[in-house]
């Protein structure tokens, strides 16, 4: 139909040139009976109407004709004849790939011969591999590619090739972060993209973890539109746990030759952790010499551990902590922790001031004198004047000055009344306590201690608040520690590994492990930010009674014991159980005068590690008494990332009017390893900072085994099937065919074309010429 004057004789527009396939069609077409009785009645009506007309029969036949032609042809341009084009237009069945970009997809649990790789690794090279299949995929059918974590959204295509190239993965593939997956509405979303599409099949590639399994009324809506899920499953079938240090707490100086703790916060993520024994070690990293170990055996689900070293050099060491599993861990470079200690080489310095000479005094002050590691000071204020006080410094006064306190790491105050010491002195104790770090440790007495210290500065260090004036409790009681001594090193009396208390300490079959006086102390007497380290074996009223309490008081510590009965133990064990629960308690609270004397803040945040949902507290105290600022209503403290991106400013106000504490709350919106600083105009130059790890509940890798029977069940459900890395190949034969063909032909009708008026004008003129050659007109 190239030619123009044709086009022009049948007036044609609309069909292009060089068309090919044309038929004729109609515009209203007539069944082939009507045609057969029309063209009879034609061709009767024409007949008729020149048979007994008068001229030759052969003329009067072809003018019969003539006009049966016309009849015919009139008849023809009613039924509306037309050009016909046949066209075909097919729409693309669409196949919906979702790929997983959650945060669960870094895990290296992926066996790939002599190591391990990501799930994220393993993703990235079954769409580099198979990229053809994805290529034949794309030529024939309509791929949309979604990513999904709590939601889904469009993947950016990969930039395009030449035709020559080799085939690369089709889309662009960012690193994987969401917090969360959730492939029930990430399905749901997809679907909704895909609303009024001919869909052949939904393809996931992910490890199979979710938030929000898909529920029947998703898998519901994929039967009913015959849409299967292929499920492609990433990660490691056989589920894998990981042990991991998550902190390590250890004071930043310690005394050489010190029981010092290391506290060590485990994570046990996945479930395959509980099957997993385990050893934990402390190791001196310069000699390679291991300080402690402590076994974790199977079906141990603690998140913290103790290990404690006796260092022997001094100098600055560093320190490592490492886990070691009998199965592989998930993630072995969170089996280590290293950390620097200075460890001094100087004997602890003790003030011990006692009101008259009781046995505990009688024992403790030969224990002090016989231990090398400690530098003691005793005055024993009953004493006659000409009797020589103790202790290898003997002293023949009490401390006047703070600069005279200065020189003891701990002052032990005995069963001596509050009024022998002046105002002052009580204050300069507090204030050595307070701002150096000081240690102050109280031996109740049925006497004076703690009664005469009420109204006293120093009752602020007591654990207890109300009336000072203790009765005894009545009845021989035994000891048993708290998990909090544990944490803090102390109390461990036994000589079994795995055991920190003795059996026979706690029996009370053996009378010698007894103690004959202890004050009564109720639990609910107890000051808030009190802790108790032991209590009484024996239920009183339904609880056991604290008998050794510890109280943080500022920059040091303090820790009253409620019994001066500790030296009968000695006649079960000799010296070794009252010589290690004091020299413990002794040096942990001397220690602290090492490591907080140099800061003049403290700042303390609890928990250190907290969901989004959970609230932070944020305690600060001002130890130096140049800071203090009677106009500083708040102080502002700044919560920020690891490489001081800042994320919220947090304004701490003022402690019931001391000028000295500041406290606040604050709810985490976001997560990540972060850490508190001091950011205070008013206090310029300080550096002090707490870190914090905020994580969500529902934290992609505290969970890091895969769930591939949740996606074989959806396969299953939906018609699908579960393809393995090497049946990928196969996908797209697999996938029904769910194109839709729809017929659409060019029409052009020709019965008002130049063509069809000529066509007429032709036979009538030719009938009217024969009607006048016949003379019938």
């Amino acid at each position: 139909m190239s030619s123009d004057w044709i086009r022009w004789l049948l007036d044609i527009d609309v069909i292009p040139k060089n068309a090919e396939g044309l038929r004729v069609a109609w515009e209203h077409p007539w069944p082939g009976w009507v045609w057969t009785w029309l063209l009879l009645a034609a061709a009767a009506l024409a007949g008729w109407s020149y048979a007994r007309l008068a001229g030759r029969r052969g003329a009067r036949v072809v003018l019969a004709a003539a006009r049966f032609l016309i009849i015919a042809l009139v008849l023809v341009l009613i039924s509306g004849p037309m050009l016909e084009l046949p066209r075909e237009t097919v729409e693309r069945d669409w196949v919906l790939m979702l790929v997983d970009r959650s945060a669960s997809m870094t895990i290296a649990d992926v066996d790939a011969g002599q190591r391990r790789i990501t799930r994220e690794q393993q993703l990235r090279s079954l769409l580099d591999e198979h990229a053809a299949v994805w290529k034949d995929l794309a030529e024939s059918r309509q791929v949309v590619w979604l990513g999904f974590h709590d939601g889904a959204f469009n993947l950016p295509a990969a930039p395009i090739m030449s035709p020559e190239a080799e085939p690369i993965s089709p889309v662009q593939l960012d690193e994987p972060t969401g917090q969360r997956t959730r492939l029930g509405s990430a399905l749901e979303q997809a679907m909704q993209r895909a609303a009024a599409r001919a869909v052949s099949g939904v393809v996931v590639f992910t490890d199979g973890r979710t938030t929000d399994a898909p529920d029947r009324s998703v898998l519901r809506r994929f039967r009913t539109h015959a849409v299967p899920i292929f499920t492609v499953p990433l990660g490691s079938d056989e589920p894998l746990g990981d042990l991991a240090i998550r902190h390590v707490e250890a004071p930043r100086r310690a005394f050489v030759r010190d029981q010092v703790p290391v506290v060590v916060e485990l994570d046990q993520l996945g479930s395959a952790t509980q099957g997993v024994a385990a050893l934990i070690k402390l190791i001196d990293d310069s000699t390679g010499e291991e300080l402690d170990r402590i076994e974790l055996p199977a079906g141990d689900d603690r998140d913290e551990v103790t290990l404690t070293a006796k260092p022997t050099l001094a100098g600055e060491a560093t320190w490592r902590v490492v886990i070691e599993t009998v199965k592989p861990d998930l993630i072995p470079d969170n089996n280590v922790a290293t950390f620097v200690i200075e460890l001094i080489d100087r004997p602890l310095r003790v003030l011990y001031v006692e009101g008259y000479p009781r046995w505990e005094y009688r024992y403790l002050k030969e224990l002090l004198i016989r231990e090398k590691s400690i530098e003691s000071s005793v005055m024993l204020i009953s004493a006659d004047r000409d009797f020589a006080q103790e202790g290898n410094q003997p002293i023949t006064r009490l401390p006047r000055s703070p600069e005279e306190f200065a020189q003891f790491d701990l002052i032990v105050i005995g069963d001596v009344p509050g009024s022998f010491f002046s105002p002052d002195q009580l204050e300069m104790m507090r204030d050595h306590v307070a701002q150096r770090g000081a240690g102050l440790l109280w031996i109740g007495g049925p006497r004076y201690t703690p009664s005469t210290y009420s109204g006293t500065v120093l009752a602020d260090l007591l654990p207890m608040r109300g009336s000072l004036a203790l009765p005894p409790i009545g009845v021989p009681v035994n000891m048993v520690p708290t998990p909090l001594a544990d944490r803090l090193g102390v109390l461990r009396l036994s000589s079994e590994p795995q055991q920190s208390w003795p059996r026979d300490l706690v029996d009370p079959a053996f009378g010698w492990s007894k103690l004959h006086y202890a004050q009564r102390i109720e639990p609910g007497r107890l000051k808030p930010t009190a802790e108790v380290l032991t209590t009484t074996a024996r239920l009183f009223q339904g609880t056991p009674l604290p008998l050794v309490m510890h109280l943080r008081y500022g920059a040091g510590q303090s820790i009253y014991i409620a019994t001066d009965e500790i030296w009968r133990w000695r006649y079960g064990r000799g010296e070794l159980y009252p010589e290690r629960f004091w020299v413990q308690l002794i040096r942990m609270l001397g220690r602290e005068s090492l490591t907080t004397s140099d800061s003049p803040v403290r700042l303390e945040v609890t928990p250190r590690r907290l969901t989004t949902e959970q609230a932070m507290r944020i305690d600060l105290e001002l130890l130096d008494a140049r800071l203090v600022d009677e106009s500083r209503v708040t102080v502002t403290v700044q919560l920020e990332t690891e490489d001081g991106q800042p994320v919220a400013e947090i304004e701490l106000r003022r402690v019931d009017d001391d000028r000295q504490r500041y406290a606040a709350s604050h709810l985490p919106g976001v997560t990540g390893r972060l850490r508190v600083r001091v950011n205070d105009a008013t206090l310029p130059g300080l550096d002090v900072r707490v870190p914090v790890e905020i994580y969500a509940p529902d934290d992609e890798l505290r969970r890091p085994e895969t769930d591939h029977r949740l996606l074989a069940s959806l396969a299953a459900e939906t018609g699908g099937r579960v393809l393995l890395p090497e049946q990928i190949s196969e996908l797209p034969g697999l996938l029904p065919n769910r194109a839709v063909t729809s017929i659409n032909p060019l029409n052009e009708g020709i019965w008002d074309s130049p063509l069809a008026f000529g066509l007429i004008l032709l036979v009538l003129a030719g009938e009217w010429i024969g009607r006048k050659l016949l003379r019938l007109a």
